[in-house]
């Protein structure tokens, strides 16, 4: 059984025995029976193809387009890179699918692999219509929050069908607005009647129901962090992603994880609110449940209640224990790990929550650690200091 941490999971779109009405992952570049215009300043700024697998506006090699992320485009891949189309003026560009024919089908999917880097009032919609084009329904909009490090990233998975199931020339539209901004990129694009089962429901949740005294942790960015895991479901068809939703009331669970959507801090856990003043609290109880999802539908847990520890890791005791950082990142062989008190402990853990390398603090040299027997990936680092652990995320290349 797959034990699943709290991540980028498995952002694969996984085809079940269904009827594809559109698939296009543009190994042949962008197909001439798509619409690739720009309404904005200029023109010539539009769609383009793209395979070095690096997400827009990170360190060049990064790799996360390719699964260092858990995004899983390959090959070729569409995109738009603002950053590069420099300060030409407003971006109003728009990827439209050719006519499907969808007249003797009802339930309709639309899903596709994406990577946004945001932060300068860049707006994403997926639009669809059932006239041919002359009118368009939003079906979903992706926007930053103005952050100049903002990142959306993830398998888009949505139902379709009361607005275009029935008609004979309907379209797809992935539209980018914006002015210097950094990029979108995406791939993988189907248009499905699934005809699997929705999977079953994940099992072996951690924290356990009813858990107590649940440890707050802290990430390399400083924020409040919680460590949560399940295992796959057994039963249905295979789940290609979770929603981890959370609430603190039982009748209020509101607050949705869908995809991770960039959201994850450290890796294995989150944080909550966008200070730490609004993150994780001691002694406090929540409420969450996880939903598995694939093309054939959603199937959610009960709803879980766990409630925290006494210990803040920020409290005024911990301040000085929030420093560490790990470099090179990504790293090849060799990771050096950096901070204000004496470590501990270090362990190496993969994105399955499995322990790989408790490593010999007493043998580290200037606190590096030889990562070459690891394969390549992401993993987290636990270091622990003066009794507190912080989770640093690397990639191993």
């Amino acid at each position: 059984m797959k034990k699943i941490t709290l991540l980028a999971f498995i952002l694969a779109t996984f085809l079940t025995n269904a009827q594809i009405i559109l698939s296009e992952d543009f190994e042949g570049g962008i197909p001439n029976s798509w619409s690739n215009t720009n309404a904005g300043v200029d023109p010539l700024e539009i769609f383009t193809i793209n395979n070095t697998g690096d997400a827009i506006g990170f360190n060049p090699a990064n790799g996360y387009l390719y699964g260092g992320l858990g995004v899983n485009m390959s090959g070729n891949y569409a995109e738009f890179n603002s950053d590069s189309y420099g300060t030409n003026g407003a971006e109003d560009v728009s990827l439209v699918s050719p006519a499907m024919d969808l007249s003797s089908l009802s339930t309709i999917k639309l899903s596709f692999d994406s990577f946004m880097r945001g932060g300068y009032g860049e707006i994403i919609t997926i639009e669809v219509s059932a006239d041919g084009g002359t009118t368009w329904d939003v079906i979903d909009t992706i926007t930053g929050t103005g952050t100049t490090n903002d990142y959306d990233f993830g398998s888009k998975l949505y139902d379709i069908s009361s607005n275009v199931a029935g008609s004979s020339t309907a379209h797809v539209k992935f539209r980018w607005q914006g002015d210097f901004s950094w990029g979108w990129s995406f791939d993988n694009i189907v248009v499905q009647q699934p005809q699997g089962n929705a999977p079953g429901v994940v099992t072996d949740l951690v924290p356990a129901d009813g858990a107590t005294g649940v440890e707050i942790l802290l990430s390399e960015t400083g924020s409040k962090m919680i460590m949560f895991s399940w295992n796959a479901p057994s039963t249905g068809d295979p789940a290609t992603s979770y929603n981890w939703v959370f609430g603190t009331t039982a009748l209020d669970v509101s607050n949705a994880v869908s995809d991770v959507d960039g959201t994850v801090e450290g890796g294995a856990g989150i944080t909550w609110g966008t200070t730490v003043d609004a993150g994780w609290q001691t002694n406090t109880t929540y409420f969450w449940k996880v939903e598995s999802v694939n093309v054939a539908g959603i199937t959610e847990t009960a709803v879980y209640s766990f409630t925290t520890g006494a210990d803040d890791p920020l409290g005024i005791n911990d301040v000085a224990v929030k420093s560490f950082k790990a470099f090179p990142n990504p790293v090849i062989d060799i990771v050096t790990i950096e901070g204000n008190t004496p470590i501990e402990s270090v362990e190496i853990v993969n994105q399955l929550g499995q322990s790989v390398l408790e490593v010999d603090i007493n043998s580290m040299f200037n606190n590096q650690i030889n990562l070459s027997k690891l394969n390549t990936g992401i993993y987290f680092v636990k270091v622990k200091s003066a009794s507190k652990t912080q989770t640093l995320q690397i990639l191993k290349q």
